[in-house]
């Protein structure tokens, strides 16, 4: 029975595991502005069907990034063809406008769950991120990233 008791935490936390389908990081942002026009583009096979997935999107800035929020569409192309279509504000400050980012020294990154709980069918799948900021460019911007994990 004690070993039962030692064995139940470890199969609780096994049992919630999530698996990375898909990760990657985009850093290529010339002198740390993001050109609006440069619309940011991410590609990845699903191997088999998932019941269950979650994609989050990933924003790096520095400690001051100079704005407060960051206005984006995110298109997600499914595999046969259907688009879903996403207006999204990234709110970097709060209301007393303190940074709600996790920060480390001048780097602070922000993390979004776009989709929570999706059915991906298998095939092949792009996720666009455009920048509406209202000016040329969004500035102090380090990195952007997409992640998809299964769920199931």
């Amino acid at each position: 029975m004690k070993k039962f008791v030692f064995l139940l935490p470890l199969l609780l936390l096994l049992s919630c595991n999530k698996t990375t389908l898909f990760t990657q990081t985009l850093d290529d942002f010339n002198n740390n502005r993001w050109q609006k026009n440069e619309m940011k583009v991410f590609h990845f096979d699903v191997k088999k069907d998932v019941k269950k997935a979650d994609i989050k999107l990933t924003f790096s800035h520095t400690f001051d990034p100079q704005y407060e929020r960051v206005p984006l569409e995110v298109i997600i192309e499914n595999p046969d063809g259907t688009k879903d279509n996403m207006f999204l504000n990234l709110q970097l400050k709060d209301a007393s406008g303190d940074v709600v980012s996790d920060c480390a020294g001048d780097i602070c990154d922000l993390e979004m769950g776009l989709k929570e709980g999706l059915t991906m069918p298998a095939g092949k799948y792009s996720i666009t991120v455009e920048n509406k900021f209202e000016g040329e460019y969004l500035p102090n911007v380090i990195a952007l990233g997409i992640t998809v994990e299964n769920n199931d």
